[in-house]
């Protein structure tokens, strides 16, 4: 493919990743804006006088028509000005960015999990499928995936918080003040959401391996005295990577929803208990920020997921 052909393929993406977070906006805004219920009313309570729930309308802009506000909300939403919260009466960009390092912190440390477990496991699953290891990590496998991550969380508060004590669970140090701790404080929560997740990635790396080590280039490699382990690293995993991207995009993006659900469980600040606060209170602003940074987020993975195919595979730029 030439320079300008790949320009053109990163070009139209950009401009996809573009139009989805548009039609995200305003899918955001308008259901959010159609939900029954008066912001200023919750926030002043049943008491208020009709006098100062117009006045407060008027004061949070609630009064100007629909249109005028998603345009002035979009235009706050790519400018990285999300407006102020009406709970907390601070910036939703701060607010967003003050929770960040947990959840954050808790999906990094998953994925490095999901990785680290489900590469070595794929691996010895596919050197002999069908026999005793490979069926024992298949079972361990659909087990793993058929439990919810919220599911997973209580077990191991059980296990290591109350049985075991070997986590002080519950408790939350941020990282400027002990970086070791906080990380011990996010262990357990990462380790709940990425067991599903890495009997996901091993199932499909598995399958993708095996594939793979039945082309017909793995037989020629051999013929030309290459070991297996040689095999394995520069030719079957690199060629499974190729199809192994795009799902590793989706379980990252999974990672990030499934961290708001453990979040709760594990009573940590993060995004999580941010967004149940603002659904609870009405905080408009504040709800869509979290969810357009949310979509902003899982968007830009998908992205990089294409591009990474594409400079994996040139045949999906022709695609």
């Amino acid at each position: 493919m030439t320079g300008r052909q790949k320009a053109l393929f990163i070009l139209r993406k950009a401009v996809e990743l573009l139009l989805t977070l548009l039609l995200v906006s305003l899918f955001t805004f308008l259901a959010f804006s159609v939900i029954p219920g008066d912001t200023a009313r919750v926030m002043l309570g049943a008491n208020a006088t009709e006098a100062q729930v117009e006045a407060l309308r008027t004061e949070l802009g609630l009064d100007r028509p629909m249109p005028v506000r998603y345009l002035s909300w979009l235009g706050g939403a790519f400018t990285g000005n999300l407006g102020n919260s009406t709970q907390f009466r601070t910036s939703v960009a701060g607010l967003i960015v003050s929770r960040l390092p947990v959840t954050l912190g808790m999906s990094i440390l998953a994925f490095i999990m999901i990785i680290a477990i489900s590469y070595p496991l794929a691996v010895l699953s596919s050197r002999k499928p069908g026999k005793f290891t490979d069926q024992v990590c298949s079972v361990l496998g659909h087990v793993l995936f058929a439990i919810p991550p919220f599911v997973l969380s209580l077990l191991l508060i059980y296990l290591f918080g109350s049985l075991f004590r070997n986590f002080s669970v519950g408790s939350y140090v941020g990282p400027n003040v002990n970086f070791s701790l906080y990380l011990q404080s996010l262990l357990l929560p990462a380790f709940a959401i990425a067991l599903p997740k890495i009997a996901m990635t091993f199932k499909f790396l598995r399958s993708s391996i095996i594939e793979q080590k039945a082309s017909d280039y793995v037989a020629t490699a051999k013929s030309h005295g290459l070991s297996d382990f040689k095999i394995l690293m520069r030719h079957i995993l690199p060629n499974s990577n190729v199809s192994s991207i795009t799902v590793i995009s989706i379980v990252l993006s999974d990672i990030l929803g499934g961290s708001l659900i453990v979040e709760q469980v594990f009573n940590l600040p993060g995004l999580g208990r941010l967004l149940l606060s603002a659904i609870s209170q009405r905080d408009f602003p504040l709800l869509s920020g979290i969810v357009f940074y949310l979509a902003l987020v899982t968007v830009l993975l998908y992205f990089a997921a294409d591009i990474f195919s594409s400079l994996a595979d040139p045949r999906i730029r022709i695609r």
